[in-house]
């Protein structure tokens, strides 16, 4: 449900008789005033910010200005308008949750005064008479029972809203009406009131004198849920300005959210608070607090874990706002869950036994401290070895506990409310105050582990720094521990913790973090990063899958290469598939082109391979095919047994004939026909009589043909036949041993100029398409007969 909450007669500022609001301007001559569209300081923001545990990297919420009045105090003290207004935090979408009892929003409205010069039936020309900004300045106090209320029966929560740094080169603005509205949404729950709806609007004139106002809402607990009886509210700030004879302008504010409670345990048995931050829980390390080795003992976990009992490698205790990856502790009132309460001091207690033996108390001055608390749901037993535990002074541990106790109470943290721990000194005044020097504690750095990355690749650096003060200056650098010459790297951001490294060749780099916190001497850390050698990349450009060269013209091999590492060397091995050996050769400016002729008719599979210093390689193939027309024509005609699987279209088992009729004539076109058949289908393939494209001939009796042709009478198919003429007659020479064998290749041109991506028909398709590993099928009729070129 939601409402709009009215405005308390209540305001601050000089004290007297408002002043009379200016009188209403009337309007040029033939024209209308217009008010623009209300502009926020805030408008660049995309989405609203909503300062939750969820959605807010919980370092954002250490407020330091709130913090260092606190000191070790169980309540921030109350923020003032003033410390809002010039808070760069507040000017947030939404506005900025402190701690449970503050929060805070600023923003700057602006709008232009325009008065209609020409009307056409509407406004056609305007001009500005007049502009107007203002800053809106917003502060929230959370509420308990302990302190007064409007109404003992309800809880509540106050606003207070300042108008105020209005600047406007026009006095006619002075008659600007603005209202304000704080609207809250229950969800289900009335949002309760003291007044009406309607806020009573205020000239500028009159909010330059009477510059406050003040917001207050209640909440019946009777509404609440579960057996603390929490309600959750959202709220934003509607302002809405009207100007006399003008239209009406409004902008809303980011929603934020609170919460009501009647939880028993905590102070003043009820109370409400913004609930849409991770809290922090403060402790001092200074020597005079009676806590102080309790302190000393999270620092350890937190920051020097090696140093901590049980002994476990990388051990990351909860609770660290610092950490790369914060995790929030999570409170346990003890009789909601009383079980993890006990199970976690009894293996924090597990853990003191074995490492300072069973007698470890010596008498009860001594106690087993742990973190994090047992009364959380990250405590001993639940977390994985990821904990604490301590012999200490046994009033440190209980002052410490007590600390801890009050500070549940009094900030209102509810049964499995996240919050972190907030180390840090006071001074020494005691609890924050008495004008003692505060002393600055260096920071501390991590460079976290070592790494391994592939040269000219990114690895990704992990440091980390904490200082308790504030973010000091941070910045990686690197030395070349091993490596060649010329070996260098790159720091992506060396200005963070977490950054990026890239180097140029394999090597070992020692990278150091070095943090400044400008006061005390610098301080590093340092990690390993093992760069190994990436192999090269090579690709083919030319020449082109299925391209076709007449045999003894000359091949360009075109086969650039890319390789990450740019102080390497490298071969070139290239394989041609006509018979010799690896033709290798020193690469020239990242390439690896060469110049080859075939001497002989066939379809050749080239390789080329590129292989770096280290040992790295890589290879990139293409298949050519080499026509000769003296080599020699064909004739073959026969069937085969075609399995249901060659047809992909429509499976169907069946013999498949086929004819192919090829010769050169001593030109360079192929002339001649090709058919096939599968019978009882209607499976017919035709080229007609100039469908042949090509006809490979090879001195070892294989045979292939491509083209195109009809299928079932529609055009756009491509094929690609192949024939073996095997030595049944006791001829030697241009045949292969064994029978006649035939392949058939049909698809679709539409899926490419060459088969593979969308095969129509294939009696051997897990073979190749190199003529020399097609793998072609016995013929169970006919021949494949290849006949030498006679005859000028």
């Amino acid at each position: 449900m939601a409402s709009v909450l009215s405005v308390l007669v209540l305001s601050f500022g000089f004290a007297g008789v408002a002043q009379a609001a200016p009188a209403e301007p009337a309007p040029a001559a033939g024209g209308q005033y217009r008010l623009t569209d209300l502009k926020s300081s805030q408008e660049a923001q995309t989405t609203r910010a909503t300062m939750s545990a969820t959605t807010v990297d919980p370092a954002e919420t250490i407020h330091r200005g709130q913090y260092a009045k606190t000191g070790a105090s169980l309540r921030a003290p109350s923020t003032t308008i003033e410390e809002c207004a010039a808070d760069e935090w507040a000017d947030r979408s939404g506005g900025f949750v402190i701690d449970h009892f503050n929060w805070c929003h600023t923003v700057v409205y602006s709008t232009e005064l325009e008065v209609c010069q020409i009307r056409i039936f509407v406004c056609v020309r305007s001009q500005e008479i007049g502009d107007i900004s203002w800053r809106m300045t917003t502060k929230g106090e959370g509420w308990d029972a302990t302190q007064p209320a409007l109404d003992p029966r309800y809880s509540q929560i106050s606003f207070t809203t300042r108008i105020h740094d209005i600047q406007t080169d026009n006095p006619m603005l002075d008659a600007m009406v603005l209202q304000l509205n704080l609207v809250c949404d229950g969800n289900g729950v009335p949002c309760l009131h003291q007044l009406g709806d309607d806020v009573e609007p205020r000239t500028i004139a009159e909010w330059k004198h009477n510059s406050d106002t003040v917001f207050r809402y209640q909440s019946d607990p009777g509404y609440g849920l579960g057996v603390d009886k929490v309600s959750f509210f959202d709220f934003h700030i509607k302002s809405t300005a009207s100007y006399p004879a003008a239209n009406t302008v409004a902008d809303d504010t980011g929603d934020n959210g609170y919460r009501c409670d009647e939880a028993t345990y905590l102070q003043g048995d009820r109370g409400c608070v913004f609930d849409r931050v991770s809290e922090l829980f403060p402790m001092a390390m200074d020597e005079y607090q009676n806590y102080r080795k309790a302190a000393l003992h999270i620092y350890d976990a937190m920051y020097q874990p090696q140093n901590t009992r049980p002994v476990l490698e990388g051990k990351k205790v909860a609770g660290d706002p610092f950490a790369d990856q914060p995790r929030p502790l999570h409170r346990i009132y003890e009789p909601y869950d009383a079980t993890i309460v006990r199970d976690n001091n009894n293996e924090a207690v597990r853990t003191c036994r074995e490492w300072w033996g069973a007698d470890y108390s010596q008498g009860g001055q001594f106690e087993c401290d742990e973190y994090p608390f047992k009364s959380t749901y990250q405590g001993a037993s639940q977390s994985n070895g990821h904990y604490s535990a301590r012999v200490i002074d046994g009033s440190d541990n209980a002052s410490g506990g007590a600390v801890l106790g009050g500070w549940y109470e009094s900030q209102r943290i509810l049964h499995n409310d996240p919050f972190y721990v907030l180390l840090g000194f006071t001074g020494t005044g005691g609890g924050g105050g008495g004008g003692g020097v505060i002393p600055d504690s260096a920071p501390t750095v991590n460079a976290g582990e070592d790494i391994t990355t592939d040269e000219g690749a990114p690895g990704t650096l992990r440091g980390a720094v904490h200082d308790f003060e504030g973010a000091p200056s941070t910045r990686w650098t690197y030395r070349v521990t091993s490596g060649r010459d010329g070996m260098s790297c790159t720091l992506a951001t060396p200005e963070r913790p977490v950054t990026r490294i890239t180097c140029n060749d394999e090597g070992t780099v020692e990278v150091t973090l070095t943090a400044d916190d400008g006061l005390n001497t610098p301080v590093s850390d340092r990690a390993t990063v093992t760069v190994r050698n990436a192999p090269p990349s090579v690709k083919i450009n030319g020449p082109d899958p299925w391209q076709v060269f007449k045999a003894g013209a000359a091949v360009n091999l075109n086969a650039p290469f890319t390789d990450p590492g740019v102080l390497d060397t490298h071969t070139c091995s290239v394989r041609w598939d006509d018979g010799g050996g690896a033709d290798t050769y020193p690469a020239e400016s990242h390439t690896c082109d060469r110049r080859h002729t075939f001497a002989h008719a066939g379809m050749y599979t080239i390789s080329v391979t590129v292989t770096d210093d280290g040992g790295a390689s890589d290879t990139a193939t293409t298949m050519i095919v080499v026509y000769d027309p003296e080599a020699g024509f064909v004739n073959a005609d026969g069937a085969f047994t075609s399995a249901a699987s060659a047809w992909a279209a429509k499976p169907t088992a069946g013999s498949m004939s086929f004819h192919l009729a090829g010769n050169y004539y001593h030109t360079d076109t192929v002339t001649g026909t090709a058919k096939a058949y599968l019978a009882n289908t209607d499976l017919r393939l035709d080229a007609g009589n100039k469908g042949l494209e090509w006809l490979v001939v090879t001195p070892d009796g294989k045979v292939a043909a491509r083209g195109k042709a009809t299928v079932n009478g529609q055009s756009g198919y491509g094929f690609v036949y192949y024939g073996y003429d095997g030595c049944t007659t006791g001829r030697a020479g241009q045949c292969q041993a064994g029978d006649d064998r035939f392949r058939l290749v049909i698809w679709p041109l539409s899926s490419g100029a060459h088969p593979g991506n969308e095969t129509w028909y294939d009696n051997r398709p897990e073979a190749g398409y190199d003529v020399d590993v097609t793998e072609p099928q016995n013929l169970t009729a006919g021949a494949v007969t290849i006949h030498p070129v006679t005859g000028p």
